[in-house]
């Protein structure tokens, strides 16, 4: 068994998806006056949708679930399939790529496309000029019912020329999890994972830790 942790790394200053989107704010803070002994410790400012993410359809409906609600369980060693594409910043990634990328894809389980965009983590150009689905391709994604839908670009959908999925792919009550970091260290095209958000009540989505599990 081989574990990879395909979570992207937050730290201070990072990308953002602009405002109202906080700044994100990773910093030590002062030595407290009531502790005699020296202590170390930092402070964080950061939104939902900040680094690796899971989301429910609450970012588009308001009666769609908190993430809390997702059952833990659903989360952990759950089997997953892997598309693996290569996408120009900016480019549409189309249904054909994946159509010949994929390996068999059983209904209702978890989706991971790999753009190789992932290494750009760190760029200033992260969020402006990754690429984005075609309609017919998120549709043919969607056609197989994934419960969760997961890849390495900060956005699925094109800011200039949106695609108009949104509405199946959350409707469908499809989970999204996204950017991942390092798919290009997997090494099958099928696997396990677990994703694990932190414990917030009252948002659609929140930072995560993501493995992949090559068995």
């Amino acid at each position: 068994m081989r574990v990879l942790d395909i979570t992207g790394p937050i730290y201070d200053g990072m990308w953002t998806y602009g405002p109202p989107y906080p700044d994100v704010v990773v910093e030590e803070i002062p030595q407290p006056d009531f502790i005699a002994h020296a202590t170390y410790s930092w402070r964080f400012e950061l939104g939902a949708q900040t680094g690796t993410y899971l989301e429910t359809s609450l970012h588009v409906d308001r009666n769609g679930p908190q993430l809390i609600e997702v059952p833990v369980e659903k989360l952990l060693m759950f089997p997953a399939a892997v598309i693996k594409v290569e996408a120009e910043p900016l480019a549409p990634i189309s249904r054909e790529q994946l159509i010949a990328a994929a390996p068999e894809i059983n209904h209702g389980e978890a989706i991971v496309v790999g753009t190789g965009w992932g290494r750009k983590w760190h760029d200033a150009d992260f969020v402006t000029n990754c690429p984005y689905f075609e309609a017919e391709a998120m549709h043919w994604i969607l056609d197989h019912e994934p419960w969760l839908m997961a890849g390495d670009q900060p956005r699925f959908d094109s800011w200039t020329h949106p695609q108009g999925f949104w509405d199946r792919f959350f409707g469908q009550g499809t989970l999204l999890l996204a950017p991942l970091y390092g798919l290009e260290q997997i090494t099958v095209s099928r696997g396990r994972m677990v994703a694990l958000p932190l414990k917030i009540t009252e948002t659609c989505a929140a930072p995560c830790r993501v493995l992949f599990i090559e068995e």
